[in-house]
């Protein structure tokens, strides 16, 4: 105490001066219009430019870990060690390619601007659209597995519908099998979902990847969707209800590959005359 107190009586001089000073800019900017706007466009001009920065920092070195985090989902996915299909990639495109080096599916990287993960239908936004060949119907991925299907097309945004939303409806394949049931998101947490109605003598086990199957045009199979977290039971029933924990974190959702069948109205078409 008494060292501050000895600093004080030595330093007053400088710090009454500092206080002065500090009182007449404030004063002078409280009093005076033009000083006023002239400083407050000032300061905001400058909180603009470190915000957009720090934004353009962050983003960068975000969306290199999700590169990196890309590839190791590309190495460890069982989709690209089929022996069908080959990877070319691109300054702006990733091609999924078959054997005849014809383009099969091609993806294009993306950055989600809003996100929402509380809602019953949750949805999601992101930075391309028809100008960029982005169309109604695409599937969504991000570097960890299968985020959702572009429902709405603009010229330089698009709007999916998540994983995390009660319409959301695609065929889960596990262990290599295709099983025809509900795969619904429980409206609680945004890390679960739930398959209802499987076979409780289906070979199936926690911690068994849930994926796309060959049944889905959106997406190539092979695509992770979760890991099975827990079997319960179904009392009075021959079925269960399979708990999944999503592949990928809706959370912190940032940048994500729009991927889009080039031959799907062809194949549609194959399939309607099949039908008929």
């Amino acid at each position: 105490m008494q060292r501050l107190l000895a600093f004080i009586e030595h330093n007053l001089h400088l710090i009454l001066f500092i206080v002065l000073q500090f009182l007449c800019g404030v004063l002078i900017f409280k009093l005076n219009p033009y000083q006023k706007a002239y400083f407050t466009n000032s300061s905001a001009a400058v909180t603009a430019n470190i915000n957009n920065f720090s934004t353009s920092v962050s983003n960068y070195f975000g969306l290199r870990e999700q590169n990196i985090m890309l590839q190791e989902s590309i190495i460890d996915s069982s989709i690209y060690h089929n022996p069908y299909l080959s990877l070319h990639y691109f300054s702006d495109t990733l091609e999924v390619k078959d054997t005849n080096a014809k383009p099969l599916f091609s993806m294009v990287p993306a950055q989600v601007v809003f996100n929402s993960v509380h809602k019953a239908d949750n949805v999601f936004v992101i930075n391309k659209g028809s100008n960029d060949g982005i169309k109604k119907g695409a599937g969504v991925i991000s570097s960890k597995g299968v985020a959702g299907i572009i429902t709405s097309v603009g010229p330089n945004f698009s709007t999916a519908m998540s994983v995390l939303h009660t319409e959301f409806n695609l065929i889960p394949q596990i262990n290599g099998q295709e099983f025809f049931t509900d795969i619904i998101w429980d409206n609680e947490n945004p890390h679960t979902l739930t398959i209802n109605k499987i076979n409780k003598l289906e070979p199936i086990d926690t911690g068994d990847l849930v994926s796309t199957g060959m049944s889905s045009l959106i997406f190539p199979a092979g695509i992770p969707l979760g890991y099975i977290e827990k079997l319960i039971p179904v009392k009075g029933s021959q079925y269960l209800d399979t708990k999944i924990t999503t592949a990928t974190n809706f959370r912190k959702l940032n940048y994500v590959f729009v991927v889009q069948n080039n031959y799907i109205q062809e194949i549609e078409d194959q399939l309607d005359e099949t039908n008929n």
